[in-house]
């Protein structure tokens, strides 16, 4: 990258300082010099790439030999020499006489033989008054005719004092490449090669600059970087030391940064002295930051065979990474943009994306050059930012099309344009801006013309009001464009617009079941609505809106968890939606763990190829709360870790509380209180309406209550799950299991002396869980009822809800029946009877992670004389029957298909199970089975 300090007319500024380690080179040529002066004609080409020190050592050489008694005339070349803008030959500057300005128009020669003659004729002139150096730096840029005349007087000066000194830059080819090429070729002329620094003067350059000592890592990344090139490692050194570095290890950290700024500096000087093509190139490439050579040979205008050459050029220069497709350096490409002017680089960006655009290149890298753009004129831009939103990758990329498509709101649109522009940005919003998607989503109702164009808008808009104060305006909202497209549609409407009749129908249901406001509002139409066969998605998301409200409702598991199946019979082949999470969550209610967990899984995984981050979230909460309802706590754990740190990541805190509630729960089941409230503090301050959502409101208020009793404050957790308990009953919702608040508040008020209180709640709480049904329900409210109870009844209630919970899946609560049955054979001096519950409930606890229960089991189990039994150690009992069986299935060769056909299961849930047993016993695939899964567990756990 080589900087001329010679003007076309031979004028010249202060000369450079040599470069150092180049000592040689300059004695070399001044002996060349001397022996000129002798009689003898010499001519030395200098050829080195830029930066290596061609000029300053032909500045040196001329500054030196009128010294001696030379008359110095001097030249340096540059890329427009030839293309008629020079307006003098190099020749005719040279030789031309003393009187002559160099801005006289050189005469017009006759022919070529006379030309030369005539400018022979100027160099014996010159030559009468003694020794003639002709200095020409960059001769690769001067004209061909001024170098074949060097070339032929040379020839007929043989014998006088005359020295020509060229300087040839390596990586540009010109107009006086070939005759240089033909000069050497004919022995006319001597070849001094300038290469890199030599390691020793490298570290002398160091030293002088930076100081010593030199750490050898440090002088061999300077080396790497500088390439030897005495101009690159100058500058790297000045800018070092400008920042304080040091030669040190310390400093080697700080080298690579500093070199991509200096690297960036010189490349404006660099392009100044490349040929236009090559220009024109690595502007493209600046513009499109990476591409292959077809793209930037359509966007500059400048052929495949010359587009390759360019980016040759520019990837010696270390402006463009190696390898393939071209990739221009960030601080090199932001100093090739800083010298566009912005108009220029405005309509460069339109260019850009119409080129790419034209290629089928994917719409986000299209949009990456509109959403540059001050302005968006034409409409297929607007339709490309749409098409970029939808297959957006990352939230940085969509917050800058939602900039782009603000500004859009700005230029001239139709109606339509202006609404589809709306719902886009919308769409964008919902992660991180609900309230602003409900904004733009609002005004695209009001510019939509008719029920049919407002119903998608409307299913958007109250997809996006999911758990916020909006929920009851966007039930209200599909109600009214519901009611519409009823009147407009008739008793018979076509099959397409019976399905968007039931995708706003089932929008408006489950836009409803989270909220307390809407929810009693949206029942009396999911009463009135029929149920569907199932057959189309519209009816599935409508199954599985009305085995949400059949779940809030308590109605009999069976029923609601019959919906949800029909609603999940058919994978999609869109990608999952809220009806396949919202399914999942009422089977897991509904103890049918193995579906839940494999529509969970479904979620999840298509929140991860959608990027839809609150799907994962929400996904990996549900998987939390269903594994800790088995009593996995540890996994429960693993998954609620993971749904906190990606909300926080994502900045969904407040929009999906879940995943916090889930870790609450998890951790207090490890005995960790403090923590647990540290927790649920955090959505309880991170703003939102969570106190007008059904399903995370209660589950809230029932673990905060479970805190504030672990920390001592019985009546403060009392009074928390007496006012989940109005809450539920002011919304409508009567499942017993949604959050059992009644069980541990019965307990409570029993412990403070209000057992009437606690008897009243417990009946109702009791007359809810048998209509529910599931042997979960049922268990618990036997124990709830055995809490108030006295005497025999007690203990018989005790012994039947320990018998409930055994036939499901839920361990840990299994595993505290166990303990108050046990405790309550103590009471009665039946110790023996308590020693086998009590052991029972040891193992349970243990295996379940719930360890604080486990240590006050073993504190009875002492008391009842009892020793401390023997738990197996193996990591087998902690698999639930479904996951041992998929696990010896597989271990055997059988594949997944097969393994789900032979258990009547679906080969999501085949995976899942796969994925819970490599996680619980440490493993990474089949091949890692261990022995032993065929056998039984030794003592018989309760089923997953």
């Amino acid at each position: 990258m080589a900087v001329t300090f010679e003007t076309a007319s031979g004028t010249q500024r202060v000369p450079p300082r040599i470069p150092p380690g180049r000592s040689t080179e300059l004695n070399t040529l001044l002996r060349q010099a001397a022996r000129t002066r002798a009689g003898a004609a010499r001519a030395v080409l200098v050829r080195g790439p830029a930066g290596m020190g061609r000029t300053s050592l032909l500045s040196a050489v001329a500054e030196r030999l009128p010294a001696e008694g030379v008359t110095v005339r001097r030249f340096g070349g540059r890329p427009g020499d030839n293309d008629g803008t020079a307006p003098r030959r190099a020749v005719d500057v040279l030789l031309a006489p003393h009187s002559a300005s160099p801005s006289d128009p050189a005469p017009v020669p006759a022919d070529a033989h006379a030309d030369r003659l005539r400018l022979h004729r100027h160099l014996l002139g010159l030559l009468s008054t003694g020794p003639l150096a002709l200095v020409v730096d960059d001769a690769q840029w001067c004209d061909e005719t001024s170098l074949r005349c060097l070339d032929f007087v040379l020839r007929r000066a043989a014998a006088r004092p005359l020295f020509v000194l060229l300087s040839q830059r390596t990586e540009c080819e010109g107009p006086g490449t070939p005759v240089l090429a033909e000069l050497l070729a004919h022995d006319r002329c001597a070849l001094l090669e300038l290469g890199p620094l030599d390691p020793s003067e490298t570290a002398r350059m160091i030293d002088r600059t930076l100081g010593g000592p030199v750490d050898d890592h440090f002088l061999r990344r300077c080396t790497e970087v500088s390439g030897g090139n005495p101009l690159v490692l100058g500058r790297l050194l000045a800018a070092l030391r400008g920042a304080g570095v040091r030669p040190d290890a310390a400093g080697l950290r700080r080298l690579g940064a500093v070199y991509e700024g200096i690297l960036a500096s010189m490349i404006p000087d660099f392009l100044a002295g490349q040929p236009r093509h090559v220009r024109r190139v690595a502007i493209a490439l600046a513009v499109l930051g990476r591409g292959e050579a077809d793209l930037l040979g359509a966007l500059c205008g400048v052929t495949g065979t010359r587009v390759e050459s360019a980016l040759g050029d520019l990837r010696r220069a270390e402006a463009v990474l190696p390898g393939a497709p071209a990739e221009m350096r960030d601080a090199v490409r932001e100093a090739v943009l800083g010298g566009i002017a912005a108009p220029t680089l405005q309509q460069l960006r339109v260019r850009a994306a119409r080129v790419l655009s034209d290629a089928g290149r994917p719409a986000t890298e299209v949009a990456g050059q509109l959403v540059l753009l001050d302005r968006l004129d034409e409409p297929w831009m607007l339709a490309v930012l749409r098409d970029a939103i939808a297959e957006s990758p990352s939230r940085a990329a969509t917050r800058a099309a939602v900039r782009c498509l603000r500004r859009a709101l700005e230029s001239r649109l139709t109606a339509a344009e202006r609404k589809d522009v709306h719902v886009e940005l919308a769409r964008a919003s919902v992660p991180t801006a609900p309230a602003t998607a409900l904004w733009h989503l609002r005004r695209a109702l009001a510019t939509a013309a008719g029920p049919r164009e407002q119903a998608p808008i409307a299913v958007e808009y109250g997809m996006a009001a999911l758990g916020t104060r909006c929920a009851p305006d966007a039930v209200r909202a599909l109600g009214h464009v519901l009611d519409g497209l009823t009147g407009e549609l008739g008793t018979a409407p076509a099959p397409a617009d019976r399905e968007l009749r039931t995708t706003v129908a089932s929008a408006l249901l489950v836009t409803a079941a989270n909220d307390r406001t809407a929810m009693s509002v949206a029942r009396e139409r999911a009463a009135a609505w029929p149920v569907p066969q199932g057959d189309s998605p519209a009816e599935r998301q409508l199954l599985s809106a009305l085995s949400t409200f059949a779940a809030l409702e308590g109605r009999p598991a069976d029923q609601a968890a019959a919906l949800a199946r029909r609603a999940l019979r058919v994978e999609e082949a869109a990608p999952a939606g809220w009806w396949v999470l919202a399914s999942s969550v009422v089977l897991s209610l509904a103890d049918a763990v193995d579906e839940a967990q494999a529509g969970l899984e479904r979620s999840l995984s298509n929140g991860q190829l959608c990027y839809a981050p609150w799907m994962q979230v929400a996904a990996l909460a549900g998987r939390s709360l269903t594994l800790h309802g088995t009593g996995d706590v540890t996994g429960a754990l693993h998954d609620a870790r993971a749904a906190v740190a990606l909300a926080e990541q994502t900045g969904m805190t407040g929009a999906v509380p879940m995943a916090h509630i889930a870790l609450g729960n998890a951790l207090l089941s490890q005995g960790e209180a403090e923590e647990a409230r540290t927790v649920l503090d955090r959505i309880a301050n991170a703003g939102g309406d969570l106190e007008g959502r059904i399903w995370e409101w209660h589950q809230y208020l029932y673990a905060r209550g479970r805190v504030q009793r672990e920390l001592g404050d019985l009546e403060g957790a009392l009074d928390t799950w007496q006012r989940c308990g109005r809450s539920l009953d002011e919304a409508g919702v009567a499942n017993p299991v949604l959050a059992p608040w009644w069980l541990p508040a019965a307990d409570t008020l029993v412990r403070l002396g209000r057992t009437a209180e606690a008897a009243a709640i417990a009946e109702q709480a009791q007359v809810r869980a048998r209509r529910w049904g599931t042997p979960r329900a049922v268990g618990l409210g036997l124990l709830a009822t055995a809490t108030a109870a006295r005497g025999r009844t007690r203990l018989q209630l005790l012994a039947e809800g320990v018998d409930a919970l055994a036939a499901s899946p839920a361990r840990l609560e299994l595993a505290k029946a166990e303990y108050l049955l046990g405790r309550e054979l103590l009471g009665r001096d039946d110790a023996r009877g308590a020693r086998s519950h009590l052991r029972r409930a040891i193992e349970l606890a243990t295996r379940c992670g719930y360890h604080v229960l486990a240590a006050l089991a073993r504190e009875l189990l002492v008391t009842a004389g009892g020793r401390m039994p023997q738990l197996a150690t193996s990591p087998l009992d902690s698999l639930t029957e479904s996951e041992r069986r998929v696990a010896a299935l597989a271990q055997g060769g059988v594949s997944n298909k097969k393994i789900a056909e032979a258990l009547f299961i679906t080969t999501r849930t085949v995976e899942m199970h796969l994925t819970n047993v490599y996680r619980k016993l440490a493993v990474r695939g089949r091949a890692d089975l261990p022995g032993g899964l065929g056998m039984g567990p030794g003592p018989a756990l309760p089923g997953h």
